[in-house]
């Protein structure tokens, strides 16, 4: 099967999607019980519609347009160069699992786990490298805790 598209369409779409699951996310997120024109809602309302105002436009001008590449779409997708390009999902999820273990598991074990994750993933291989990150963890949750700011 072979599609046309461009990066205009694609990142039209992601926005669009993107864009609209945070409109419906809005009133159970933020519960408001103003009566008035303006609540508190207004403003992030209005940023997330012009969001879904431009990832439109952006999705019609990359139909629109005439350089679009071609793509086709077999078993060959999962080759290895392929799922090399995959690689920054990988990091996203890094990322995502972070923020699901935060709360649980405290800063400190998360923040350790996530750093040495993306030693890992950039192919460090000197140990000096996670003793750094290690420290910087340390020095900054017992900064906030001199601050009296509670970290997770």
């Amino acid at each position: 099967m072979k599609i046309k598209l461009n990066s205009n369409m694609i990142t039209g779409a992601v926005f669009l999607v993107f864009s609209t699951v945070l409109h419906l996310l809005i009133p159970s997120q933020i519960k408001t019980y103003e009566t008035g024109p303006i609540t508190a809602a207004t403003v992030p309302t209005l940023l997330i519609r012009g969001l879904i105002l431009c990832s439109v436009i952006l999705l019609i001008q990359g139909v629109l347009s005439k350089d679009k590449k071609e793509y086709v779409v077999s078993g060959a997708l999962f080759c290895k160069d392929n799922l090399r390009r995959l690689k920054p999902l990988l990091y996203i999820a890094m990322l995502i699992v972070y923020a699901l273990i935060l709360p649980r598991a405290g800063f400190i074990v998360s923040s350790l786990l996530l750093s040495v994750g993306i030693l890992i993933y950039f192919g460090a291989r000197k140990w000096w490298f996670y003793a750094i990150v290690s420290a910087n963890i340390f020095f900054a949750y017992f900064a906030f805790q001199a601050m009296s700011v509670s970290l997770p």
